[in-house]
């Protein structure tokens, strides 16, 4: 087994717009409502729309209590992350490819996946700059936590109701959180 130790990166604005200018996110923070809305009227934009075959939305909440990357995967459509709770938890970590599923399937087989492959994002609650944000449809991604004894990690997610999660597999490679 080959272990990928990744470095953790906080969850800040500039981390976070990142990610959004490589096309793996779509941040729901502060200024990105910001569009025209004439004296008198209420007007809306579209962030993104499900697409069909998926069925209706829903929200869901998560518990995450496991130090394995078991279930990452990908999406065939968007999810929405609102990492609403309590900081007195396990410490939960957000592994998100940096390559396309493709690239990093292709990676997988011929042995040269690496580290830098990857971000390793720590968690953050409640804060309106990083914690909301759209996951694109098939970017890579999946959760584990750190054990220091606390209770599980949790957060919320919107999704449609028939989204399957497609698990990757890693072959040969394992991802861990770097301490």
């Amino acid at each position: 087994m080959k272990r990928l130790a990744i470095k953790p990166t906080d969850m800040t604005r500039e981390v976070m717009a990142e990610l959004e200018a490589r096309g793996l996110i779509i941040r729901l923070c502060p200024g990105h409502e910001a569009f025209e809305a004439p004296a008198g009227e209420t007007t809306w934009r579209l962030m993104y729309e499900p697409r069909e075959g998926y069925g209706p939305h829903r929200l869901i909440a998560i518990r995450v209590n496991r130090e394995a990357f078991a279930g990452f995967g990908t999406h065939p459509d968007n999810e929405e992350f609102w990492c609403v709770g309590s900081e007195d938890v396990q410490p939960m970590y957000l592994a998100i490819a940096l390559i396309s599923n493709d690239r990093m399937m292709e990676k997988i087989a011929d042995g040269t996946l690496s580290e830098d492959d990857f971000i390793m994002l720590r968690i953050r609650y409640n804060d309106p700059e990083v914690s909301f944000f759209v996951m694109r449809a098939g970017v890579p991604h999946g959760e584990a936590i750190v054990d220091h004894g606390k209770a599980p990690a949790a957060f919320y997610v919107t999704e449609s109701r028939d989204l399957p999660l497609d698990l990757t597999d890693m072959g040969e490679f394992e991802l861990t959180v770097k301490e």
